[in-house]
């Protein structure tokens, strides 16, 4: 690869050459010593340089790579981890991955199966008599050399992810290190407790991969590959009979009941060099022919006529290029390929896209506003808080209560002002709309309610604070009146949108700061755990108690109610994040679990559409899908897409906003990208980090798309 404008001269006194790869976290170029020495030159992305974990990360994989350095693996040559740009530089190993290898050639025949077995066990026991764990074999991490007389030797790569055994950094909580689909079950399950079973577990899976060009928990994703490593067994029908039993005992779901690298070394030793049952020996490894069309059960265990596989090779080679690239962060990437030919029943229901076309404010075009540049009163972009509504995008500061941007133009159309007054605490959130009156904090400062007409400004009513928090259900504001505080019991009240008229007022005890959900009809869900123990339904208009059921126990969030049934995530340990979901049937009660394969960190509550769930992972950065029915994850979203705001569903479609201010659809049956917008805002030059989105997903009103960034407010033509 040619070397960019902006690619260095030298890096450590080693003249650069060419690039050999890049990915998230570096660029990885050819250089020279001054003897004229080829190395490998790793230099770490400029956003990383900064941060203390990274740094530290980086460490232990300059630290883990010397430590291992021998006949099976690229040496360290030299190493700068306290740099500016942090770099590592290694012997150049000409030759090619095993994921190119396979890809190119298609699967190993015998001989150089066994061979790369071997010699894989072999670098394997050397790497953990040194006490280090790899913890990312996979053939992007395999090379194989090709100069004379050596075609086929191995050397491992990549240790941006290992362990020393006597390292004390540790795996940030919620994040998978690793690559499905060759990573073992306790990786996603226990990442803290792994040890050297999981390079066991890595090595059994890439027998498979370089036996039969695929993993043997291959599925459309890299999340369904995580569940099937869990909950399924692998595929090895195509492996030669003789393989099968010693890569079956590298595959078992328990760490303790593996064979330790020596003895995989010992077993694959005793093999005979040639097969002799008659059959060719390339025959015999790579199993039975197999048609481009046969009747196979998907990874969601639905039959039908469907494409065997082949996204695997794909998805290897992309990714070989990286094969130094994976360190230090590097988490799962989602499968690429073709497209699958069978569809999900889960999805079966959804209504086909309906969106009106042609429906836009009279004079729209797409316009952008960054508040701040209109007017010494308006708020600036990252101070605001803003809401999208059809009305309008309706917006508030700590300068002003409350302001109108005309959907239409994005121009200011009317503000309120807020008080100067200097107060000891004071809260912003986004504006609340519902049937055209908008609910802010007071422009007194008092932390009271104000009531304005959405469309004139006109204000229409004012609860005097301080109060403790207040939302739109059931056609009713509900408002705690009790700040926030220590005691779990609280007076809450219900009031008439648009006149302010008290329906009701109770005190609940509840350990939830917003415990009412919106209930079928004219009702409403509270939870009421920590006082009568259970999820309550109410008269949204009487406040009074219709029926109640018990909660599961445990440490659980209640993360939504949709439709009647209650949606729990257990936390682990007061983390923040979470292994499994509970689904509770609020009228009967019963209550079922959902596994998931690695722990997630939900940023918001779940969006559930029909028998879908959809989860936003702030800790691994991705969008996940579940069948809640079935209780099976269905996709999660490319790695691509990073960062992004809380997801929307909009007519047959997902939105999400990026950090670069442009809005992708997603298809909800697969997770795959229909299409985005253009950025709205120039962030030329701007860091990832500095791009984090707004929280408030996209809103859709006809075929205009509204959304809120970092960088302001933004309406676009729908992605067509």
């Amino acid at each position: 690869m040619t070397l960019r404008e902006n690619d260095p001269e030298s890096v450590g006194g080693y003249r650069i050459e060419s690039r050999i790869g890049t990915g998230g976290m570096g660029v990885v170029y050819l250089g020279r010593s001054a003897s004229g020495r080829a190395v490998a030159v790793k230099v770490v992305h400029t956003r990383y340089a900064d941060n203390p974990e990274f740094r530290a990360r980086f460490r232990q994989e300059i630290a883990a790579a010397r430590r291992v350095s021998g006949a099976f693996t690229a040496p360290v040559v030299d190493a700068d981890p306290e740099a500016e740009r942090p770099w590592m530089a290694t012997a150049f190993v000409p030759g090619r991955t095993l994921a190119e290898r396979v890809d190119e050639s298609g699967p190993l025949d015998w001989p150089a199966l066994r061979r790369l077995g071997t010699e894989l066990a072999e670098a394997l026991r050397e790497i953990h008599r040194a006490e280090v764990v790899h913890r990312d074999l996979k053939p992007s991490n395999v090379l194989l050399l090709e100069s004379e007389g050596d075609d086929g030797a191995v050397r491992v790569i990549d240790f941006g992810i290992s362990r020393a055994a006597d390292s004390d950094v540790r795996t940030q909580t919620g994040m998978v290190m690793g690559s499905p689909p060759f990573m073992a079950p306790e990786q996603f399950s226990r990442p803290h407790e792994v040890g050297s079973a999981v390079d066991v577990f890595s090595l059994g899976a890439v027998l498979v991969y370089a036996a039969t060009g695929h993993s043997p928990f291959e599925a459309e994703n890299a999340y369904l590959a995580a569940y099937n490593t869990v909950h399924g067994e692998p595929r090895l029908g195509e492996l030669p009979e003789q393989l099968r039993p010693l890569v079956s005992r590298c595959l078992a779901k328990e760490p303790a009941d593996r064979p330790t690298s020596s003895e995989v070394l010992e077993r694959l030793a005793g093999l005979p060099e040639e097969l002799s049952d008659g059959r060719p020996a390339e025959e015999v490894s790579r199993g039975p022919e197999i048609r481009t069309t046969d009747v196979v059960t998907s990874p969601l265990g639905h039959e039908g006529p469907v494409r065997r596989k082949r996204r695997g090779r794909k998805l290897w080679a992309a990714v070989a290029v990286l094969a130094l690239l994976g360190g230090a962060g590097a988490a799962a990437v989602a499968v690429v390929g073709d497209e699958p030919a069978s569809t999900v029943d889960a999805f079966d229901a959804l209504a086909p896209r309906t969106t009106p076309s042609g429906t836009a404010p009279a004079g729209w075009r797409p316009w952008h506003n960054a508040l701040g540049s209109g007017g010494k009163d308006q708020p600036r972009g990252v101070g605001a808080s803003c809401t999208p509504d059809a009305l309008g995008v309706f917006c508030a500061s700590e300068q002003v209560a409350l302001m109108r941007l005309n959907p239409a133009t994005g121009n200011v159309e009317w503000t309120k002002s807020m008080s100067r007054k200097q107060v000891s605490s004071f809260s912003m959130r986004e504006p609340v709309v519902r049937d055209g009156v908008v609910f802010v904090y007071s422009a007194d400062r008092s932390q009271g309610v104000d009531a304005y007409d959405g469309k004139t400004g006109e204000r229409l009513w004012r609860l005097k604070g301080p109060l403790g928090q207040f939302e739109a259900l059931g056609g009713v504001l509900l408002v705690r009146l009790d700040e926030l505080g220590p005691s779990d019991t609280a007076r809450y009240a219900a009031y008439e949108p648009r006149t302010g008229k008290e329906l009701w007022r109770r005190e609940l005890t509840s350990t939830s700061s917003s415990p009412f959900y919106e209930g079928p009809g004219d009702t409403l869900y509270a939870d009421l755990r920590g006082g009568e123990g259970g999820i309550a339904r109410l008269d949204v208009r009487t406040g009074r108690t219709l029926g109640s059921v018990d909660a599961p126990k445990g440490d659980l969030w209640l993360a939504t109610v949709h439709d009647g049934t209650a949606y729990y995530a257990r936390w682990e340990d007061d983390s923040g994040v979470s292994a499994a979901f509970f689904v509770q049937d609020l009228s009967s009660g019963k209550t079922r679990r959902i596994d998931f394969p690695w722990s997630v960190e939900p940023e918001a509550p779940p969006l559930v559409q029909g028998d879908t769930m959809y989860i936003f992972d702030y800790g691994n950065e991705t969008l996940l899908a579940f069948d809640v029915k079935k209780g099976k994850p269905l996709w999660s979203s490319s790695r691509d897409l990073r960062v992004f705001s809380e997801p929307a569903y909009h007519a047959g479609r997902l939105y999400v906003t990026m950090p670069d201010t442009s809005i992708v659809a997603l298809d909800p049956r697969t997770g795959k990208e229909i299409g985005r917008t253009n950025p709205s805002f120039d962030t030329t030059g701007r860091s990832f980090e500095e791009l984090s989105p707004s929280s408030v997903p996209p809103l859709l009103v006809g075929d205009v798309l509204y959304g809120v960034s970092g960088s302001g407010i933004f309406s676009v033509a729908d992605v067509t």
